[in-house]
């Protein structure tokens, strides 16, 4: 009897184990697989993957950072008899950047160090104007990059181009005076650029510094028509060919802006230069109209003639003007006494000294006559100097420019013509 019931169990044993193994595939395993798949829930793992085979298990997917990692090992731990046979959880590389003022907030994980500072220096290379702040960038040996991406990242790498798009900036320059020196600013796309720029602006008479450690250079400066290579340093040229330049400003989809002293005829040229560089945009203008560039402050004297000498001529014509009737060019008898007097002070200066004799335009009168009839003034008061002996290889007849009545620098004689020393 007693072996027979051993026959019986033994003949069972299959059975037992059949059902056993039932049991488990059909409950035991389904709950083992969803207090693993809790465990990865609570620890933020995304596309979680489980691989249960009996008890070894295999996990994978994308963790937050090395704390759900370790969230993750600790969880699965507790749960009494799985073996953790495979752990394929990674921390993805990722970048975020945030721009604050000039400083650039990079956050995200890699690698390493070394590949925090390469992403450093291609941003910096990018946007020379920031300062890149990536303190924020942690790293983990658990980091994996993108399929396709390999270290070191570069400006053409996939993960970095939606914060590339983001950082790419107008172009834009300014250049402002600064006592004795003039301060160039900006962000440009191309070096050939940049130096054209600056030799544009340091190739007029003003003599003063140019500080252009501001003046940046990026490729992802976004073109715009002033950053053609020829037209920008052309207006420039012309701009700061004056020895008292000003400041001036254009970017992208702006207004440009110029502060200067100008005349009219200046004006008219600045204006014509600019409007290919701004597409028909209208010019911010701040002018502090004068009749002449010889009457811009600042102006140095091209003459020889010893001090002594000079100031004797400057009491004889600084701030003379030689009046004349309306619409006429005839010289009154009364100016030509005036200007008789001055002959022997040109006399005794000789041939150092260059005169420039210019007409007043009337400006409430129509431009094209004045200026012809200021000119015809000037060329009538130098005809009557050298009849009176003065040398006519030393003087100049031009008509100025006419500046508006009221001005700060308007004649103080209208219709009227003024000697300027060279």
């Amino acid at each position: 009897m007693r072996f027979t019931i051993l026959l019986f169990f033994i003949a069972l044993m299959p059975v037992m184990m059949l059902a056993h193994w039932w049991d488990f595939e059909e409950n035991g395993q389904p709950a083992l697989r969803r207090e693993v798949e809790k465990v990865l829930s609570e620890a933020g793992i995304e596309g979680a993957t489980v691989d249960l085979r009996y008890l070894d298990l295999s996990v994978g997917g994308n963790a937050p950072d090395e704390a759900a990692v370790q969230k993750v090992v600790g969880g699965l731990s507790a749960l009494r008899g799985l073996r953790l046979a495979s752990n394929r959880i990674i921390i993805p590389a990722r970048i975020r950047a945030r721009l604050d003022k000039s400083r650039l907030l990079l956050e995200g994980w890699m690698p390493d160090s070394a590949a925090v500072a390469s992403l450093a220096a291609v941003f910096k290379v990018m946007r020379p104007d920031l300062t890149i702040d990536a303190q924020a960038m942690a790293t983990s040996a658990l980091v994996r990059l993108p399929e396709g991406e390999s270290l070191p990242l570069t400006e053409s790498s996939p993960m970095l181009q939606p914060v590339i798009e983001a950082l790419q900036v107008p172009s834009r320059l300014s250049i402002r005076r600064e006592k004795d020196s003039l301060v160039v600013e900006g962000m440009l796309p191309a070096p050939k650029l940049r130096d054209a720029v600056l030799e544009a602006v340091r190739s007029g008479p003003h003599q003063l510094t140019v500080a252009a450690d501001q003046l940046r250079i990026s490729r992802h400066a976004l073109a715009a028509p002033f950053t053609m290579e020829s037209m920008l340093p052309d207006f420039l040229r012309s701009f700061y060919g004056t020895i008292a330049p000003g400041d001036f400003s254009i970017q992208a989809d702006e207004n440009p802006r110029l502060s200067a002293n100008a005349t009219r005829s200046l004006e008219s040229t600045w204006l014509g230069l600019l409007r290919p560089l701004t597409r028909g945009r209208r010019a911010d203008l701040t002018l502090t109209y004068f009749p002449s560039t010889l009457h811009f402050p600042g102006r140095r004297l091209e003459t020889s003639l010893p001090p002594e000498m000079l100031e004797d001529v400057q009491a004889q014509v600084a701030g003379q003007y030689f009046s004349f009737p309306a619409n006429s060019s005839t010289l009154a008898s009364a100016e030509q006494a005036r200007l008789a007097s001055i002959v022997p002070a040109l006399l005794m200066a000789g041939p150092a000294l260059k005169l420039v004799v210019g007409g007043h335009p009337d400006p409430a009168g129509d431009l094209q006559s004045e200026r012809t009839l200021a000119r015809r003034r000037a060329e009538q008061v130098v005809s009557f100097l050298i009849e009176q002996g003065a040398p006519s290889s030393d003087m100049k007849a031009i008509a100025f420019d006419p500046v508006p009545a009221g001005g700060k620098h308007a004649p103080a004689q209208p219709s009227s013509v003024e000697i300027l020393i060279q």
